[in-house]
């Protein structure tokens, strides 16, 4: 494999894409991969402030993918050195520390005829960690998707189009609460933008929860270092799973559950469904464009984790941690594989 590899970094410098699936809570397994790949680069480079964005082009994301992504690209604040504020072992300590808090205040009384929580929390811990940065202002390209149920759209937030229009651009907290409004969990998240146009948008986990061919389609409408609208076999993309989702409905149970029973369950299986045709569709893709190495999907297994969008207790944020870290154990040769492509460029912060 490592021949292979010396082999491929001769080659040209392929357009670098990170993409990341929805999953709530479940978003700590992927914090903790991407934590494992951002210290690999930085042993690499022998530079301990890069950061994932300084070796990314396009970071994408759905629901808690779409959280993690905005986090990533957050522009340094006065004095820092790095390009990004946030090292990715803090994507770690936000879920850690404040998932009680994003997921809290549940509302008992009301049971299934309002959402399960008071979103309250959610919107502080995105305040608090993004402040008032723009979409526009983001480190590197951004998308991240949400659903518009007034004019029944899909939404594409990108930071290319929030630097030309004030009407596409948003307040990054403002994406990322949009991006996590899953229905029956939070209510839904109305969103003004920069000139003033409000939006009513809930989580874009509905239609892309893993959001990669999204992105390969956005991609392909920029120009990345020289690359114009860059087809698949000039992509480099590491697609991450929030958990493989082996939870299994009964039969008996589900049968009679009508409209109000299949709520939360339905939001589920739309998510992992999503996941495993866009990773077939994509594997395909490249396979045909014969490029198959160059497509990583990163798809960790649960293993004794909730597959909950919402088990915050501490022995199932334990087992997420413990999630994260099993993979990369399991999978350290394919990672140091990704890590070494990534490094491909000397000086990273020459890309940005």
């Amino acid at each position: 494999m490592r021949k292979i590899l010396n082999k491929s970094l001769a080659m040209k410098r392929k357009v670098r894409i990170l993409s990341i699936d929805g999953g709530g809570i479940r978003g700590i397994i992927p914090a903790v991969i991407l934590n494992y790949v951002e210290k690999g680069l930085q042993r690499k480079s022998g530079n301990p402030d890069v950061t994932l964005a300084d070796y990314f082009d396009l970071i994408a994301g759905t629901s808690t993918g779409g959280i993690l992504a905005c986090y990533y690209l957050l522009p340094p604040l006065h004095r820092q050195k790095r390009h990004s504020r946030y090292f990715a072992s803090e994507a770690i300590d936000m879920y850690t520390r404040y998932g009680k808090e994003i997921f809290s205040h549940e509302f008992l009384r009301y049971g299934w005829f309002r959402e399960k929580y008071d979103v309250s929390g959610l919107e502080k811990v995105l305040a608090d960690c993004m402040g008032d940065t723009t979409l526009a202002q983001a480190t590197k390209n951004c998308l991240v998707t949400a659903y518009d149920i007034t004019n029944r759209r899909a939404v594409l937030f990108t930071s290319p189009e929030a630097k030309i229009h004030e009407h596409r651009n948003y307040l990054m907290r403002d994406v990322a609460r949009a991006t996590s409004a899953a229905p029956t969990y939070f209510e839904l998240a109305a969103v003004r933008s920069m000139s003033g146009s409000v939006s009513y948008l809930i989580d874009g986990g509905v239609y892309a929860g893993n959001p990669t061919l999204c992105a390969i389609v956005e991609a392909n409408k920029s120009v990345y270092n020289g690359c114009t609208n860059p087809e698949v076999n000039d992509l480099f993309i590491v697609s991450v799973g929030t958990g493989n989702e082996k939870k299994k409905y009964d039969y008996g149970k589900a049968q009679n559950w009508g409209a109000i029973g299949w709520m939360r369950p339905v939001l589920d299986i739309l998510l992992s469904a999503s996941a495993e045709v866009v990773h077939y569709q994509i594997k395909n893709l490249f396979k045909v464009a014969g490029c198959n190495d160059y497509y990583q999907r990163l798809e960790p297994e649960l293993g004794d984790a909730k597959p909950e969008m919402d088990d915050v207790s501490d022995a199932n944020i334990r087992r997420l941690l413990y999630s994260g870290e099993s993979f990369i154990q399991n999978n350290t040769e394919k990672l140091e594989t990704i890590i070494d492509r990534l490094s491909v460029t000397t000086h990273p912060q020459q890309d940005n």
